[in-house]
């Protein structure tokens, strides 16, 4: 037995070796080297994420939506305790990059030489991810509507997860999805985190998308004490059948004109700074803090930790420019509830409103062709008011977003279309705007979203 055993350890080694030497070379010329090295590794050892040598804790998380944001910024505050931490922040949430993380935070010898590796992982890899990686705790941030052509009903996302769950694997769930939440078997320590009921909640779910209306279990109709969006919400069955489990980290009293949160931290009340107003960031913050308890941080240290934090400025960066505030903001395409909180946030700004808006998936412009029903999951009607003055829409789908538009009674004559992505920037009017949005999709935020940004700031600046 131990010369089989020899030969897996050598390949093993041989197969760390040849990806660091693949991540060297990738750097090397300028790239990131964050997907092909563990392609690499994956290929010389199929069972590479199992078998090479974990940090003392590994944490993985998921979802839908927020993901991205929630892996930096718990990376950032571990960073903040003086751990050393492995992270696919920059990208590649798929099993090859968190490969590459991996192979990133052991030696040349193979030895961890990390404390704890946070790890973004796409819910439709948990398959591939899961068995092998067996995470002490697992964040989901939510499990709603996805791409038409990638996923199914969340339901189905929800048993993919859960079928490649360790029983020893702590969850970390949000109470206010009624599907995320269900996540695990009973064996699965849990934490819940969620949302108090907001002034602008009601008990009526509307919308393009509800996924989840009846009970699970005897198939009434669910009541709900508060609906926000989508199926998130708090809800019971009128018989007693079922009920949205109660949550022990809370976002509760949000003050976003100074910028704070109260935070119900198991059963203490903490005072923290709002790292940013969106529900979907509120989401986020709760979420990092409840993660955080799990992992031995203390609350003082977790509210401290909030000082500092800032979502990625690819999702979300706000700056005055002038009189005028010009908001970047991520609207993922293919994701049409995603894009719905999108726009439900930019309707809470109470200025005249211009939109440059470029939500198109870069991914989907050579090879494929995105079937555009999502664009009918999204609620674009949140833009259908008298304050916005124009919306300029670049990209290849631009007559197909302009019709939804029009679809959804913003005024065909404020909106205007241009074939590229980044002219959309000279051709916005800014005379008498008050806000001005960039609105662009993951794919194409450096790309499209940073030049954007770049071209609306001038633009501003020039008219001072």
């Amino acid at each position: 037995m131990r010369a089989p055993r020899l030969l897996l350890t050598l390949r093993l080694l041989i197969a760390v070796g040849v990806a660091k030497l693949a991540g060297v070379a990738i750097r090397a010329i300028g790239r990131q080297g964050t997907h092909t090295p563990g392609l690499i590794a994956r290929k010389l050892y199929p069972g590479i994420i199992g078998a090479i040598r974990h940090p003392a804790r590994v944490v993985v998380v998921t979802g839908t939506n927020g993901k991205t944001t929630v892996s930096n910024l718990l990376t950032e505050a571990l960073l903040g305790e003086g751990m050393r931490v492995a992270s696919n922040r920059i990208g590649s949430n798929l099993a090859a990059g968190i490969a590459t993380t991996l192979v990133g935070a052991v030696s040349w010898t193979g030895k961890p030489r990390v404390d704890i590796a946070v790890l973004e992982m796409d819910e439709r890899s948990a398959k591939l991810v899961l068995p092998g990686l067996a995470p002490d705790v697992l964040v989901c941030m939510n499990l709603t509507r996805d791409s038409i052509k990638r996923n199914a009903h969340p339901a189905y996302i929800a048993w993919i997860v859960s079928s490649a769950l360790s029983e020893s694997t702590s969850l970390v769930l949000n109470a206010d999805d009624l599907i995320a939440s269900s996540l695990g078997t009973e064996a699965n320590p849990r934490t819940y985190f969620a949302v108090d009921r907001l002034p602008t909640d009601g008990t009526t779910p509307r919308g393009a998308a509800v996924d989840v209306a009846i009970c699970p279990v005897c198939d009434s109709r669910l009541e709900w004490d508060y609906w926000r969006f989508n199926h998130i919400g708090k809800a019971h069955c009128p018989t007693g059948d079922f009920r949205s489990p109660e949550a022990t980290f809370r976002a509760t009293e949000i003050d976003a004109s100074a910028g704070r949160v109260t935070l119900e931290l198991d059963g203490e009340s903490r005072q923290a700074r709002l790292i940013n107003d969106n529900i979907v960031n509120v989401y986020n913050e709760i979420a990092v803090a409840a993660t955080l308890d799990r992992l031995g941080v203390t609350k003082d240290r977790i509210v401290a930790a909030f000082e500092h934090l800032e979502p990625p400025t690819t999702r979300f960066a706000l700056e005055v420019v002038g009189r005028v505030q010009l908001v970047r903001l991520l609207t993922k395409g293919l994701v049409g509830v995603a894009c719905s909180r999108a726009f439900e946030y930019l309707a809470t700004f109470a200025g005249r409103k211009a939109i440059v808006l470029n939500i198109d998936e870069v991914s989907e412009r050579v090879t494929e062709v995105e079937n555009t029903a999502w664009t009918y999951d999204a609620d674009y009607e949140y833009l259908a008011n008298d304050s916005l003055g124009q919306v300029v829409v670049g990209g290849v789908r631009r007559y197909d977003q302009a019709l939804r538009l029009a679809i959804a009674g913003v005024d065909p004559a404020r909106i205007v279309t241009v074939q590229s992505e980044i002219a959309g920037a000279d051709q916005v009017e800014l005379e008498g705007v008050d806000d001005v949005f960039n609105l662009h999709s993951v794919h194409n935020a450096v790309i499209t979203g940073t030049p954007v940004q770049e071209r609306l700031r001038a633009r501003l600046q020039e008219r001072q």
